[in-house]
């Protein structure tokens, strides 16, 4: 769900903007959090100009989406009880809609009810819920606009529920916000909430960052994988939280990557393996599905993949030609192949369009295919807010959806 960051890499067409009238009243940018809106009160009308942005990035938070397109305008659209878009209000948005923001990000990263991102310069922005002080600050409930916080040389960030991790210029690891279950790493298992970056123990230096709902990986140049927080997810293969990094026993891995209550990684071959606690088949490993393996297990099927994106029981990914394929929970059509039944092991998301990134948040999967152009599909609204998927409705969508004025309509692939 809560993937690291990523860095612009593609220039594409400048976009024009999207103009989103809301009815109901606005709250104010440090306050408290609001109820969730709903479809009748935080969306009276749609304009759409083209042309309109071609991203260059995207993250899938909790149950709203983020992408940044090639000039550095960051573009967020869902639910936003906790001023997670960072729009200045509390109003769920239905496409995407540009953040008013006078320094353009390089990096961005989504966790449950927060954000963060980087400009050029790797200076800190967060915006969103504070609880448990996530964005750093102990005089707010909430942000509803990027503030700046005191944090410089940002290398990796990756967010989690009510915590957020960083490396530094030196590839350190520091976290702060909740540790209920050890998630800063700070060997303060259980303490109260801290708002100032703490070094995460044992004197790790990481090149690669990935938080989960509840725990944090790390993965050293040498491909060692380190983890901390919410037992089982760890790969030590025990069920108990830890408060420092544990190694990930018997495997090396090129890229790791964290959902909820499970963690999964690429090996050097571009083979997948998952562990953790599993309920839907969001391991992977076939059928009859194995509920819990603390242990990296492989991927069922034999595929090859060039990227992991864990969410809510289930997992995402792009294989080696850019086509997307999902498994476990199929919950509001999350694995976007169509149907409604569950998967323990890979299938195809529906369509034939290749793809560059992939994200996934709770219940709901975004990727951005070879032109910049943004698609979604899964869950798209409930009680607590609506339109991860940028379609302008709270529907949500057993394939893939083009992100209303990503691009000019033209038959589907």
């Amino acid at each position: 769900m809560m993937l690291s960051l990523f860095q612009n890499v593609q220039r594409f067409a400048r976009p024009a903007s999207i103009t989103l009238t809301a009815v109901g009243l606005l709250a104010a940018c440090d306050t408290q959090p609001g109820p969730a809106s709903t479809a009748a009160d935080s969306l009276a009308t749609v304009a759409v100009d083209a042309p309109l942005p071609r991203f260059s990035s995207i993250v899938a938070g909790g149950q709203f989406t983020c992408a940044i397109d090639d000039t550095g305008t960051t573009w967020c659209w869902g639910a936003n009880r906790f001023g997670q878009l960072g729009l200045g209000d509390t109003l769920d948005r239905f496409v995407p809609t540009r953040l008013q923001h006078s320094v353009p990000f390089a990096r961005i990263a989504a966790g449950e009810t927060h954000a963060c991102a980087t400009d050029s310069l790797a200076k800190l922005y967060c915006w969103g819920d504070n609880r448990d002080y996530a964005l750093a600050d102990t005089t707010v409930r909430i942000r509803a606009r990027p503030g700046t916080l005191d944090v410089e040389g940002v290398r990796q960030l990756s967010l989690g529920t009510n915590f957020t991790c960083i490396t530094d210029s030196s590839d350190r690891p520091l976290c702060w916000g909740t540790d209920r279950h050890g998630e800063r790493g700070d060997d303060l298992l259980g303490s109260g909430p801290i708002a100032e970056p703490r070094l995460v123990g044992g004197e790790h230096r990481f090149v690669q960052l990935t938080v989960g709902r509840q725990h944090a990986c790390g993965l050293t140049v040498e491909g060692e994988g380190w983890c901390w927080g919410d037992g089982g997810a760890l790969g030590d293969g025990t069920l108990s939280d830890r408060g420092m990094p544990v190694p990930v026993r018997d495997r090396r891995f090129r890229q790791l990557a964290a959902g909820e209550s499970i963690t999964c990684g690429l090996k050097e071959d571009n083979s997948a393996w998952c562990w953790g606690v599993a309920s839907d088949g969001q391991l992977g490993q076939g059928s009859p599905p194995r509920p819990n393996t603390f242990l990296p297990a492989p991927v069922s099927g034999g595929l090859s993949f060039q990227q992991l994106a864990p969410g809510r029981h289930r997992v995402c990914a792009l294989d080696l030609d850019g086509l997307a394929w999902c498994w476990g929970s199929n919950y509001n059509g999350g694995l976007g192949d169509g149907s409604a039944q569950s998967q323990s092991q890979p299938v195809r998301v529906a369509g034939n369009r290749r793809y560059r990134q992939i994200a996934s948040g709770d219940f709901h999967s975004c990727a951005l295919d070879t032109d910049g152009i943004a698609w979604c599909w899964g869950e798209n609204g409930d009680a607590r807010g609506g339109g991860a998927l940028g379609d302008g409705t709270m529907r949500s969508r057993a394939t893939p959806v083009r992100v209303a004025g990503s691009a000019p309509e033209s038959p589907a692939d």
